[in-house]
Order: structure tokens, then C-alpha cells, then sequence
């Protein structure tokens, strides 16, 4: 992606989450997936998943997400993998993107907007 100059936050912010990936992220992440720990942010509108998805590649990955959960299987022949990873507040299922690069998959994860004064369960 071209910059702009001076540079700009939004460059910043690619930056920074382009040395998270490849610094912290990759280190972490192994051929074997079953105990790995996945990364959940918590943003203002979203919530943002990262997790290895270790020798898996996306067309052996499929991603279901629901109004609190989210889904993450892998399969290649006789081998599967599996996370769920639960969210306190209820997700815009139709919004939510996905993208894997370097063994590491970012699912955003929009949040249902609430009406005032709703509190979520």
C-alpha cells in the first residue's frame, strides 16, 4: 500500500499490527494448533480475533460465526482442529470479515448495535 508523507495514524497503526504479526503472533504459533492461544481485542465497535492456525491453509479452514460465538475448524485428511471462543455481546453475523496470512487468521467481528439504556447478558 503506498504511504503518504508525512505519515499518517492509519500508517502508524499498519505498522504496528504488521510487527505484532510478525514478531509476537509468529513466534507463538506452531504446526500444532490444538493448544495455541488466540488473541481477543476488545475495540469500541468490534471484536478482533487472531489465532494460529498452524500447517492449516484457508481452503482447509471454515470459519461459522454466530450471534455469540465464534467457530474456527480446520481439516486436512485424518486431521481436524477445533476453537470456539465465546463473546459477551451479541455480533453482526453479516458484517463480520475475515483474512489469513502467514499461518495466522484476523476475524473482525462487528458488535450488534443496542438500543440506549440495553445492557447485554
Amino acid at each position: 500500500m503506498p504511504r503518504s508523507f508525512p505519515p499518517t495514524i492509519a500508517d502508524f497503526e499498519r505498522d504496528i499490527d504488521q510487527l505484532f504479526d510478525e514478531l509476537l503472533v509468529g513466534r507463538w504459533c506452531s504446526p500444532a494448533t490444538e493448544n495455541e492461544p488466540a488473541i481477543v481485542l476488545e475495540r469500541d465497535n468490534a471484536f478482533e480475533v487472531r489465532l494460529c492456525t498452524g500447517a492449516f491453509k484457508p481452503p482447509e479452514l471454515e470459519v461459522v460465526v454466530n450471534e455469540k460465538n465464534l467457530t474456527v475448524r480446520g481439516r486436512r485428511g485424518e486431521n481436524s482442529w477445533e476453537r470456539l471462543i465465546g463473546f459477551s455481546q451479541p455480533l453482526q453475523t453479516e458484517l463480520v470479515t475475515a483474512k489469513w496470512a502467514n499461518r495466522i487468521l484476523t476475524v473482525i467481528l462487528p458488535k450488534k448495535s443496542q438500543p440506549a439504556g440495553a445492557q447485554s447478558k
